[in-house]
């Protein structure tokens, strides 16, 4: 009996307790202020268009008196969207902690393409929009280069890049995609220095599954370089040229 009482005085004493803690933590609240801002970006490893002072003086100069103000003032939602504008900028999320900084996470976009076309230059992000180039970081992606301009459009180039990214082994021997006068297609190579002529996109998969074929099986890697190029375009052959 006296151990049940003891109990009924302990959850009142404990609900009791509880108003006033968050009272407090609500008075703490509205008189906490702003006393930092820290940004991480979550991808910094293997991309460098923004890092963290750059974000960090970007939101201290949109909002000059965020420092030392209140933190209750601080709209994360607003902070969001004007960062997203940002055209190194896939993602962000913003929190205040208890102790009044302001947290912020970055996702930076990530190129599939970089395209020179004319004289412009310019990448291909993983879903098809374009970004510009920016002075503090190059991007080793794949090359589209050449009559850039003679193509209709870029959708079906963006499907073959994509194929070439997600291969781990074509991504690692495909330098550079090169559109000839005629808007068919060559193919530049890391090891070896042949060229390696697509035709068209169409049936683009047997074609390299072909080609990792003559890589594999065909011909011995000291043997690549007495080749100066390698013809896929028709069905079913492989046409390779002697130096």
């Amino acid at each position: 009996m006296v151990a049940k009482i003891k109990n009924i005085i302990l959850w009142v004493v404990v609900i009791a307790y509880f108003p006033i803690l968050f009272a407090f933590i609500s008075v703490t609240k509205s008189k906490q202020v702003c006393t930092g801002v820290s940004v991480a970006v979550v991808d910094s490893t293997n991309a460098a268009f923004v890092n963290s002072n750059q974000i960090s003086e970007v939101i201290l100069k949109k909002y000059p008196n965020l420092l030392g103000g209140n933190t209750k003032s601080i709209n994360c939602e607003d902070i969001e969207s004007f960062l997203i504008k940002h055209e190194a900028i896939k993602s962000c999320e913003t929190y205040r902690t208890i102790e009044g900084r302001l947290n912020v996470f970055i996702e930076q976009r990530k190129p599939l393409l970089r395209v020179f076309s004319g004289y412009k230059s310019y990448y291909i992000d993983e879903f098809g929009k374009s970004m510009p180039l920016f002075d503090q970081y190059t991007a080793r992606v794949l090359v589209l280069s050449g009559h850039v301009n003679n193509l209709d459009s870029l959708t079906e180039v963006i499907e073959f890049a994509q194929f070439i990214s997600n291969d781990t082994f074509w991504n690692a021997q495909i330098e550079q995609i090169y559109v000839e006068k005629n808007g068919e297609f060559s193919l530049a190579p890391r090891v070896g220095d042949q060229n390696i002529y697509l035709g068209s996109l169409e049936n683009y998969p047997i074609k390299m599954r072909n080609l990792y074929a003559l890589y594999t099986k065909g011909l011995h890697p000291r043997e690549w370089n007495n080749y100066k190029s390698i013809n896929l375009q028709y069905e079913g052959q492989i046409i390779c040229t002697k130096r």
